[in-house]
């Protein structure tokens, strides 16, 4: 320390704007420290704080700009090339840029207070290739937020910054840990749902377990019974015991993100509402369909595979709306009778992965939730043929290029016999796999 002060006390400013452009830019030198001890500097009248604020916020902005083109321009080639072979496709990369243009601007900020986290920052955001206005504006926000933290740590609590330097950096380090491993938890509740949040969790409920007691287990051994053991160690035990569980909430929202937990085979009831069976737009035969379905259903649940439904949904103001003034006729209003699904096809309704409410014929959300699962062959039933069961075949089509749509005649009509007895040529001039 005396040494590391010696030198800071002839070239301040000079030595606090180099070293910190290259922990950022290449080498992992103790930047807080130096900004703690350069603190304490000014406190003692052996510099200016505002100088060596400017000299540390220059330093810390250049370096990180620095290490976000490097990774921009040369990291992204690798990783196209080579990053295959350790996992990083250009789709994770894609999605890992998408989560940090929606999360990352407090990620950003917060990552300088992290040791080793820091460093890497620039180069994984140009390699993902994150928005670079914002890596910028939020990068720069978050460097001077930090430099003027450690500074003023030194510079208020003068001798005693070193003390107050170590409670911070080891409980905040802490608490931040808890806290990322807290947001991926919620992050995967928000992307899931409830109900597929519980069940989730509940297929790996038994490993999670195993952890936690593994993990207290070796707290209770380590930091509780151990008498003996240097309580640097007993924070290193804890600290890499709580990284541990952060890790592994990040693997399971990537889990979530990348890919659904599904079925090989999915089977998508449309619409099969009452307002289209026996309501406000039902037809005659669309009640034969009640018991066809139905059975396919329980065939799928038995056999283990995903059941979703769709269901059309309109508000009060439907009228008003582009299809109400096409088809002035209110039907499946939120929350109406009308809404529900229809006879024995409706006692299934709480066995279904997912239920999709859409207010178009066909729905964007089941045909993201297919793209970023499993599925090897989704089967498509239910009602209007050539409308809404049509759509969203099209739909999903459209965003999944290689899974199988299947379609079973008998379980899905139009409303005219005309429309019966052409669909099968729709459906196969569009590739669709038909059942007779």
């Amino acid at each position: 320390m005396e040494m590391l002060f010696k030198l800071l006390a002839e070239h301040v400013y000079i030595i606090l704007f180099v070293s910190l452009i290259l922990e950022f830019a290449a080498l992992p030198l103790p930047g807080e420290t130096m900004m703690v001890v350069a603190g304490i500097m000014a406190y003692n009248n052996h510099g200016s704080y505002i100088g060596m604020i400017v000299a540390s916020a220059l330093g810390t902005v250049l370096g990180m700009q620095f290490s976000y083109e490097v990774g921009r321009r040369l990291g992204t080639r690798a990783v196209d090339k080579y990053g295959s072979y350790i996992g990083l496709t250009p789709y994770r990369m894609t999605k890992a840029a998408d989560f940090f243009n929606r999360f990352g601007n407090i990620v950003i900020v917060i990552a300088y207070f992290l040791p080793g986290v820091r460093h890497i920052l620039g180069y994984f955001s140009g390699i993902s290739r994150i928005n670079a206005k914002r890596f910028h504006v939020y990068s720069t926000v978050g460097g001077i937020l930090w430099v003027v933290v450690f500074i003023t740590l030194g510079y208020v609590l003068g001798p005693s910054a070193p003390h107050a330097f170590k409670l911070l950096h080891k409980y905040g380090t802490m608490l931040f840990i808890v806290a990322i491993a807290a947001l991926f938890i919620y992050l995967i509740f928000k992307k899931l749902g409830a109900k597929d949040f519980a069940v989730f969790f509940k297929k790996r409920i038994k490993y999670i377990v195993v952890l936690l007691i593994v993990e207290a287990a070796v707290l209770m051994k380590f930091v509780v019974l151990d008498e003996r053991a240097h309580p640097k160690f007993k924070s290193a035990i804890i600290f890499y015991c709580l990284g541990f569980l952060a890790f592994v909430a990040f693997l399971l929202y990537l889990r979530v993100t990348l890919k659904h937990d599904t079925s090989e085979k999915l089977l998508v009831v449309v619409d099969y509402q009452k307002d289209f069976v026996d309501g406000a737009l039902g037809f005659e035969t669309a009640d034969q369909l009640d018991k066809v379905i139905a059975n396919k259903i329980d065939e799928y649940l038995k056999a283990g595979q995903d059941v979703i439904f769709t269901k059309d949904t309109h508000y009060t103001n439907y009228l008003s709306t582009r299809e109400g003034k096409h088809l002035p006729i209110e039907h499946c209003i939120i929350d109406s009778e009308g809404h529900n699904l229809y006879g024995d096809v409706a006692n299934y309704e709480s066995y279904a992965k997912r239920v999709f409410n859409k207010t178009s014929f066909g729905s964007i959300d089941l045909a993201h939730y297919i793209s970023r699962s499993d599925y090897k062959e989704v089967e498509f039933c239910g009602l209007v043929s050539n409308i809404c069961v049509l759509s969203n075949i099209i739909m999903t089509q459209t965003y999944n290029e290689k899974v199988e749509i299947t379609v079973d005649l008998n379980a899905t009509k139009g409303l005219s016999e005309e429309v019966n007895s052409t669909f099968k040529t729709y459906l196969q001039n569009l590739t669709v796999n038909v059942k007779e």
